[in-house]
């Protein structure tokens, strides 16, 4: 996720009788509480925030879209959108196998994860190599030079780069991600049995409540500022304060949800709409988080214009290609700005930094959809069962 960091989970439910197949059909699925609907249009709006931060970051913005969109400034909290997206997906798929975690359901579930994430990973990773040594036998400078430290690749490959094994971000920057996520994931089964123990819907909101909070205040006390640091202590604590709290509030919704069919799509509409204008606003960062874990919780239970919204065809396929956005978009964007700066990019005016900014747009996508469909699906198919279905 999740940004598939980003926030890479699967769309479809499971049963404790039932494999799981991903499957862009499966909009909504059930839990103990009913109908759910689905959050992958969700996953579309977190990697368009990280999209827009990045192509702000790296200056292929058409004049005046500062001042337009500002809230793109703020864009990295899509990673932290993805973080609690994925908890309350692997929650509510996972939790019933995982309730009474042997060495069988451990070993499928961490097979699903890491052919979820390493794949499209191992392909990206193996494609800036390629391009940085082309790059540096030419004699260009993609990035500042210590950013691609050859003896880092050994972490990325394990991934463990983001815990605190190398000395800052290298390489592909937004994987730090799902090398926290990993971690989550990794904690995940011993988390499921507690949280299955959770009865009361209440008692489930406050643990999602003191998640961030005590999140927030971990991060208050040791002075970590601001949300930018991707390894060591504070990407460990980010991810799982987050994930546990996307899990609480998928237990909230199986244990009760809300008490009429209009007031999720109310809480979870308005709480977005929130998000953007307290980020234009400059809210604190966990502010604005809480607001993006109330439109996720308010999302999985809308059964009115929200869930229409979110559940749409075109969301629908960005948020099916959204790992695949998350992962190629930071690559494109350090080589395509050496060529527009080549080209006089900075001269131009807005109709050519317009034309500039779309044609980027398109190539992260084109590129993102190949590569999930030549790798990231196939391989989902191909290798999920190779441990054993899941019952």
């Amino acid at each position: 996720m999740a940004i598939r960091g980003l926030a890479s989970v699967p769309t479809a439910g499971i049963t404790s009788n039932a494999s799981i197949q991903p499957n862009i059909r499966d909009k909504y699925t059930s839990t103990a509480s009913g109908y759910v609907p689905a959050l992958t249009g969700i996953r579309a709006l977190a990697a368009s925030l990280v999209l827009g931060f990045h192509f702000y970051t790296e200056h292929i913005v058409p004049v005046g879209i500062n001042s337009l969109l500002p809230f793109f400034t703020r864009g990295y909290l899509g990673v932290d959108f993805f973080f609690l997206l994925s908890g309350f997906i692997i929650t509510h798929v996972y939790l019933t196998p995982l309730t009474c975690p042997n060495r069988i359901t451990v070993q499928i579930f961490l097979w699903h994860r890491i052919i979820r994430l390493y794949p499209v990973h191992l392909t990206v990773l193996a494609g800036l190599v390629a391009i940085v040594s082309l790059a540096g036998a030419a004699g260009i400078a993609l990035n500042d030079p210590q950013h691609w430290q050859w003896k880092d690749l050994f972490w990325h490959l394990t991934l463990l780069h983001s815990w605190g094994a190398t000395e800052g971000l290298a390489w592909n920057d937004p994987s730090w991600s799902i090398s926290a996520e990993w971690f989550a994931y990794l904690l995940f089964p011993l988390l499921a049995p507690m949280m299955i123990r959770v009865h009361g819907r209440v008692t489930a909101l406050l643990i999602a409540v003191a998640a961030l909070a005590t999140t927030a205040a971990l991060f208050a006390i040791a002075d970590w500022a601001v949300l930018t640091s991707g390894r060591g202590a504070p990407a460990m604590m980010r991810v799982f304060g987050e994930f546990l709290c996307g899990a609480a509030l998928c237990r909230a919704v199986a244990l009760g949800g809300v008490s009429s069919r209009s007031s999720g799509d109310i809480l979870g509409a308005g709480a977005f709409i929130a998000f953007l204008l307290g980020a234009s606003a400059g809210l604190a960062d966990f502010a604005l988080i809480a607001f993006l874990a109330l439109t996720v919780f308010g999302a999985s239970t809308s059964a009115a214009y929200l869930a229409r919204i979110l559940g749409s065809r075109p969301l629908v396929w960005l948020g099916e290609v959204s790992y695949s956005i998350y992962m190629v978009h930071f690559p494109v964007l350090i080589v395509i700005r050496r060529l527009w700066e080549r080209l006089g990019f900075a001269e131009w005016g807005v109709a050519g930094k317009t034309f500039a900014f779309l044609i980027t747009l398109a190539l992260v996508i084109g590129l993102a959809s190949m590569l999930f469909y030549l790798v990231e699906r196939p391989a989902r198919k191909r290798l999920r069962n190779q441990m054993g279905v899941m019952r």
